[in-house]
C-alpha cells in the first residue's frame, strides 16, 4: 500500500516539524556564535514570550518591589557564575548545530531558505557573522569593468578562506510568456491606430 502523502491545506503543512527543527538549529547556532536571538520572520506571538508575560503577572505586586538585600561580594560572585559571557559562547559547538542543520535538510529533502543557506560556510560551516569572520566585496572581472552584468558579489570567510560568488544581476532571459505580455500591450495600440 502507498504511503499517504500530507494535505498542503493543513495547519502546519507537511514536514512542519522537520522545518521546525530546521528553524531551532538555525537559531540555536546563531546563538551560540553571536550571542543574539535571531529576528523571526512571523508577527505571531512568541509563546516562550507569552509564557514569560503570564509568569510576571501571576507574581505578587509586592514581590518585584520588595529589593533582597544580599551581602555584595556573594552577589558579584554569583553574577559571574550564572551570567553568560562572550567568551562563553561556543563557536564549535555553532558548527556542529549547523552540521545537523544541513543533514537533517538534505535526509528529508526540504530546501533551506537562500538567506539560510548564504548565512553560512559551506566549507567550515561557520555561521557568517558580518564585520566578524567574513568580508564581502563586488567584483567585476570584465576588461576595464566594462560590463556591468558582471558584476558579482564575493563572500569571504575568513576562518577557512573560501570564496562564494553570487552573482548580482538580473535574470538575462525572461520566460516565454512574460515575453508574450510584454509585447501585448506595445501591440494593441498599433493595431488601433
Amino acid at each position: 500500500m502507498a504511503k499517504v502523502k500530507g494535505k498542503k491545506g493543513v495547519a502546519g503543512g507537511v514536514n512542519s516539524h522537520i522545518r521546525a527543527r530546521l528553524n531551532y538549529l538555525h537559531a540555536a547556532a546563531t546563538y551560540l556564535q553571536t550571542g543574539e536571538i535571531p529576528s523571526r520572520r512571523s508577527t505571531g506571538p512568541d509563546p516562550v514570550e507569552g509564557a514569560q508575560a503570564e509568569d510576571k503577572e501571576s507574581e505578587p505586586v509586592s514581590a518585584r518591589i520588595v529589593p533582597q538585600v544580599v551581602n555584595d561580594d556573594e552577589a558579584i560572585k554569583e553574577e559571574s557564575t550564572t551570567a553568560p559571557t562572550p567568551t562563553s559562547l561556543n563557536p564549535n559547538l555553532s558548527r556542529v548545530l549547523i552540521s545537523h542543520m544541513r543533514g537533517v535538510s538534505l535526509k528529508s529533502q526540504l530546501r533551506l531558505p537562500v538567506e539560510v543557506k548564504r548565512s553560512f560556510c559551506k566549507r567550515c560551516e561557520t555561521l557568517l557573522v558580518p564585520g566578524v569572520n567574513y568580508v564581502q566585496e563586488i567584483r567585476n572581472d570584465s576588461r576595464g569593468r566594462s560590463k556591468p552584468w558582471a558584476d558579482v558579489l564575493v563572500v569571504r570567510c575568513t576562518t577557512c578562506g573560501t570564496e562564494k560568488r553570487f552573482p548580482q544581476a538580473e535574470k538575462r532571459s525572461k520566460k516565454l510568456a512574460e515575453r508574450r505580455k510584454m509585447q501585448e500591450p506595445t501591440e494593441k495600440p498599433a493595431t488601433a491606430s
